[in-house]
Formats: structure tokens, sequence, C-alpha cells
């Protein structure tokens, strides 16, 4: 790209158009952009992305279709270029967000995010004596190989204990740009998605600040820095999700919103004091991560059936069960899910809410203020629903608004803590729902667990065991000579597994069932046969994908019993 000394507004609306016309866009993300571009100074085109509009593939892919650059591919490139060797400072390019990567007679390849910005090329070709070729990068990617190739900026002392809150405050906003503290959890933010990682964990012990990621259901160690950089990096936290500076004595929960790779994603923050200081955990809710279509969860086919016949049924209650972290409101919200354009008003309570529906008015509980699951399910009532979602049935008195509401026309669908699926009935005969109510309201149950995934890549089969062989049989199936099991690579960080599905378990209610379950448990058989039920049970669906390949015997196993 020849280099101009003016940028031509043209330019930058060729690179919209662009975006526009291939359907990246709409006019009303634009129009929302240039207000923030009118008070910024910045290009529209970065504010789309900087604001989660516009991904970071789709800004290059503009640039380079409407001004004939190459894109920056960063692990195609041979040994790294000699920056020490350029008169330039490393605060003007990171400014610039330019990165010199390589040099072809005596023409300077520079990776940019912003080919449009002449006035820092020409600077750079001033300084160098050298003409530039330009390549395209992508944000994220940029900002990673800079770092990579540069280091880290200077860390700044840290701070003292003693400083009063108001000083801590005006620290933290600096440290929104450099501060040691800010970087940190920026750092560990970017980390984590790109691990696909559902928590973030800082954790303060007498010595170090520990960084620990939930990926696939395991904790695993990700960083560990001074101690010093606790209390910035807390506070950080506390600042992006708007709780209160001041405030360490008592636990704090807030909600904000990261930016990464130029895609919006929600984070839950709760706060906490420990013995060394305050612990923060960010909840990642990623919503473009999780399928929110039924045939997408990975359910079985059997249970997809289930649910997809509670959706169309008029009334009646449906729950999901599980343990905590199993996946319950994903279901949950892929049944709300099917009921986008269908002229049916639905609402929800939860605690909290994790994903935002525009056809779904959500409500959080509030019990400080005496907004409870069965406070707001009253009120709902009043407001005219077709489907109400209740995040979790946890007590007698919404077990009760419940299932009055599912026998009165509403479709309620709800959570509920059980072993399993045919452990809903007597949990909710234990919270005062009577026989006759189970027999008019209640419509079925799923439940389900989440199990690791066999990495694809380096799986290997293996014999199966007499106890393999013996635990199939006793559960009415069988297993094949071989096996699965895990053997780690580079694809998988050496685990062995990668990534989560659901084995599971459901029911759609008939009175045969229902009679079945309340016998067992009026005769004191609290824990329902499973092998005597019609419906395949969790430890078969498990049984079934360890034979496939999936996952492993242990990884059922440990997911059912746990």
């Amino acid at each position: 790209m020849a280099a101009r000394s003016v940028v031509s507004p043209a330019d930058r609306s060729a690179v919209l158009g662009w975006l526009t016309e291939s359907g990246r866009i709409d006019a009303a993300a634009v129009a929302r952009a240039e207000a923030v571009a009118e008070r910024t100074g910045q290009p529209i085109e970065q504010v789309l992305n900087q604001l989660g509009n516009l991904s970071d593939e789709d800004l290059a892919q503009a640039y380079a279709k409407v001004l004939g650059c190459e894109i920056w591919e960063p692990q195609q490139e041979g040994a790294s270029f000699d920056l020490a060797s350029l008169p330039v400072s490393k605060e003007f390019l990171r400014r610039s967000r330019i990165l010199p990567v390589g040099e072809e007679g005596g023409v300077l390849r520079c990776a940019v995010c912003d080919p449009l910005d002449l006035e820092s090329h020409a600077g750079l070709t001033f300084a160098t004596g050298r003409s530039l070729k330009i390549l395209v990068g992508r944000p994220a990617e940029w900002k990673r190989e800079f770092e990579a190739r540069l280091g880290e900026p200077e860390a700044a002392a840290p701070l003292l204990d003693r400083q009063r809150i108001e000083r801590e405050a005006d620290l933290v906003t600096d440290w929104a740009s450099e501060g040691p503290g800010a970087r940190l959890v920026a750092l560990a933010f970017e980390a984590a998605v790109a691990m696909g990682a559902s928590d973030i964990h800082f954790e303060p012990t007498r010595h170090e600040l520990k960084v620990r990621l939930r990926v696939d259901g395991r904790l695993i160690d990700h960083d560990a820095v001074s101690i010093d950089l606790a209390a910035q990096a807390v506070s950080r936290v506390k600042v992006i999700a708007n709780l209160n500076l001041g405030e360490r004595r008592l636990p704090q929960d807030g909600r904000t919103t990261f930016v990464v790779q130029g895609r919006r994603i929600d984070v839950r923050v709760a706060t906490a004091p420990t013995v060394f200081g305050e612990s923060a955990v960010l909840r990642i809710l990623d919503r473009s991560a999780v399928p929110l279509d039924l045939e997408s969860l990975g359910l079985s086919d059997e249970v997809v059936s289930v649910l997809q016949a509670a959706a169309g049924t008029a009334h009646g209650l449906f729950l999901v069960t599980g343990p905590t972290g199993s996946g319950k409101t994903t279901t949950l919200y892929a049944l709300l899910q099917t009921f986008a354009g269908s002229g049916k008003k639905v609402l929800s309570v939860e605690d909290p809410v994790e994903y935002h529906f525009e056809h779904v008015s959500q409500t959080q509980v509030a019990p400080a203020i005496g907004l409870t699951f069965a406070s707001a399910l009253r009120s709902f009532l009043r407001h005219d629903p077709d489907v109400i979602l209740v995040g979790e049935i946890r007590d007698p008195e919404t077990a009760a608004v419940a299932i009055q509401a599912a026998m009165t026309g509403h479709l309620v669908l709800a959570s509920i803590h059980a072993n399993s699926a045919a452990a809903v009935v007597p949990r909710l005969r234990d919270m005062g729902v009577e026989r006759y109510q189970l027999t008019a309201g209640f419509r079925g149950a799923v439940a389900q667990r989440l199990v690791r995934r066999l990495c694809v890549h380096c799986r290997e089969r293996v014999a199966s065991t007499p106890d393999d062989r013996e635990l199939a049989r006793s559960i009415g199936s069988s297993v094949s000579k071989f096996l699965f099991a895990p053997k780690g690579c580079a694809a998988c960080g050496g685990v062995g597994f990668k990534g989560r599905f659901p084995i599971s378990e459901g029911f759609r209610t008939t009175e045969a069932d229902l009679s079945r379950i309340i016998q067992q448990q009026d005769s004191g058989d609290a824990a329902a046969d499973q092998t005597a039920l019609r419906w395949r049970t969790m430890v078969q669906d498990g049984l079934a994908k360890a034979i496939t390949g999936e996952t492993t015997l242990a990884e059922v196993l440990s997911a059912v019993h746990a």
C-alpha cells in the first residue's frame, strides 16, 4: 500500500460500506459508533470493534479487501525481527499499534491495526529512512504478539494499605491503561477466553496471589504473582464491576463486560474477604460459546425428544435437575430460545440472570428487599404469562406456587436439586406437593451431568477390563473388547481431554411412572430402581458414549456418583 500524507474520508467510508454491504454490521450499530467516535476522535470502524459489534477477523477482512493489503499471519513468520535496531521507542509503536516484523530489500514489513493511520506510518518512515509494506493485524492477535516480542511495560510500585480509599480509586483509574493490577486482570481474562475457561479465581495467600482457571470443570494454576498486587487486582475487578471500593469486610456481587477479539463477553463478579485479603471470582458468560438450541446441547436423542415435547406443552411443570455446574441453566435457556418469535409471553425469575434474551422479561431475585422466587412467581401470575422460568425450586413455598401455576394454565420450567430424574418426584413430595397435584400438573423431568470429552487428536484404544464388563452387565448393557483412554497432546494441553458434554436421562410423566416412583418412596425405597424404568438412565447414556470414544468410564462414574 503506497503511503499518502492525508487520509481521505472516502477511505473510511469505503471500509464501512464494505462491512455494511457484506452484512458484518448494521446501520443502527454504525449510528451508535458515530456518536462515540465524535467524542473520542477514533475511527468509526475501530470504535465498532472496541464496542464488540465487529469482530477482529471482519475488521481485518474489510481493510484487506478495500485497501488491497495482506492480512498478517504471525504463525507463518520466521525468526523474529531485531526491533532493537530501529531508532523508534516502544511507546511509539504501542501507541501507533505498529509492529515491524521483517525487512525485504530495504522495505520494512509492518503489522498494523489501522492501515489508514498514515501519520504514524509516515513518522516511522521518516525515523527509519525506509519505506513500509503494511500488513493488517487482528487487534487481539497483534497485542499478544507485541507483548511477546517487546515484553511487558514496567510495573508501577505496589500501593500501600494505608493509602486512603479516595487515592486508591484515582490510581485504579490509571491502572485501566498501564497499571500492573489492571494488566494482570486483563491478561488472565484473555487467557481464560483462549483456554475456554468458565471461571477465573484470584486467591490471595500468605506470600502470593494465585490466579487459577476452571477449565472443563477442573481448576488449574495459571499464574502466581507478588501478594503486593492482590489489592490492585481485586480493586480493578471492583471498579469494572461497579462495586464498592471502600467495602472490604463484606462479600460483594456485580456484573461487567469485557471485549475480547471484538466480541462482547459478560462476566459475573463475586468478591469475599479472606485471611490474607480479598479474593475474587469472575464467571465468564460467553453466550457465543454456549449452544442455545436443543439439538446442539449434546444431549441424547431420547432426552432431546423429551425437551421438545416439554416446549410444546400448553401447561404443566417441567424440571431440569443436576448438581451445581451440570449445565441445567444452559438447558433451560435452550428451552426458552424455542419460544422466540412464538408470540408467547415469557417471564423468568433467576439468581442470577446469566444471559439476556430479547423475547423474555427477566427478573433477578433480591432477598434483601423481599424479592424471592416465590414472591416473584406470584407477581408473574398477574402479568398474563404463557411460559414462566423459575431459576430454582429450593423451598416448599416456591414449589407450592410453581405447581399451582402449572395447574392453572401456565407452562413452568424450573431447576431443582435431585440425584436423578426419578428422584425429582420424591423431592417435590418432601416439599409438600401432594400426589393429586403431581398427577394434574407435573409433566416430566431431565437429569444431567457434565463429563470431560476425550481429545480426538490423541485418545487411544485400550483393552476393556473385567470390571468394565461387569459394570456394563449390571446396567443391562455390554462393552466391546476395547474402550478409549486419555493420552495427552499439544491440542489438549497434555491433559487428554478437551471440552465437556452432558450425559442425561429424562422422562415425560405418565400415571404409571408416577405410581411406580411414589410407591417406591412410600415403601421406604426412596432411591427408585432406575433399571426398572422405561427410559435410558444417565449411566447407560454415559456408557454408550464411552464405548464410542467420546469419554471414559471413569469420567462417567465420577460424574454420576460424585
